[in-house]
């Protein structure tokens, strides 16, 4: 039986720095009085309907007013390991690195090898969209939107012990999911550096991109590389998908690798 490979599709929320300060005005902190923790993550996989989210004040040793994210980043840390990618936004400059982190401050080992796609980065590499921000590609790709954290309460709520606040917070989490995986889905056929299904599942025949057995027809372009070696498009016929692969031409033309 084939592995078919797991998305992990999620989002963090950090608590502030809590920090003395002279002034208020693009300040250096004088002395860091409680450093910034995870809130809370959410998380969807990719090919499933279902969103998750979980909070600190979601754990039987949870004690209100006390910033403790261990059994948060213990939740995370296996879903990293057990998944073969990851999506997030901006998360190789932020989630990732923040949730890396953690795991070192709490002595995780660092979970098994997955690969990481920032929709972020990929944005910006294929296209050239006034903002980059997940929010405004939201907003200009007509897809899901993102919610309304309530401000700066939220968090201090959360910080406070306030139940409602750290409801509220959960689920704006789960809000900034839908849009993610709307971006990714939509932004995936055209990412020359995603995730090839096809190769991961032992398909080569199979689109690279959304992983469909058969979905791969001849389209009348070809193109040479510098040595001098013939290759066929295909295009995957999915409609959500239309991804586009490479084969090597062969002689008899019988034989043909879509890797992508």
């Amino acid at each position: 039986m084939e592995k078919q490979p797991r998305g992990l599709v999620w989002d963090i929320e950090t608590s502030p720095i809590i920090s003395y300060n002279w002034g208020v005005w693009e300040q250096n902190a004088i002395e860091v009085i409680e450093d910034w923790k995870i809130l809370s993550v959410a998380w969807q996989w990719v090919g499933e309907s279902k969103i998750h989210v979980i909070g600190q004040d979601d754990f039987k040793d949870w004690v209100p007013g006390v910033n403790n994210d261990y059994g948060v980043c213990a939740k995370l840390w296996h879903l990293l390991d057990e998944c073969d990618y990851e999506v997030s936004h901006n998360g190789d400059q932020f989630d990732v690195k923040k949730a890396n982190a953690r795991f070192l401050v709490h002595g995780f080992q660092p979970p098994s090898p997955y690969k990481q796609i920032d929709t972020k980065k990929i944005a910006k590499r294929v296209a050239g969209f006034t903002s980059n921000k997940l929010k405004d590609l939201a907003h200009d790709l007509h897809v899901a939107q993102k919610g309304d954290p309530g401000g700066f309460a939220t968090w201090k709520g959360c910080l406070a012990g306030d139940k409602k606040a750290w409801k509220k917070l959960k689920s704006y989490n789960k809000q900034d999911i839908p849009p993610l995986m709307d971006l990714y889905l939509m932004f995936r056929p055209w990412d020359k550096q995603a995730f090839k299904m096809n190769a991961f599942m032992g398909r080569p025949d199979a689109c690279p991109k959304c992983g469909k057995e058969g979905s791969m027809n001849k389209v009348n372009k070809y193109t040479s590389t510098r040595t001098g070696v013939t290759k066929q498009y295909y295009r995957c016929s999915v409609p959500a998908c239309g991804g586009m692969a490479e084969s090597l031409v062969r002689e008899p033309n019988t034989e043909r690798m879509l890797y992508g």
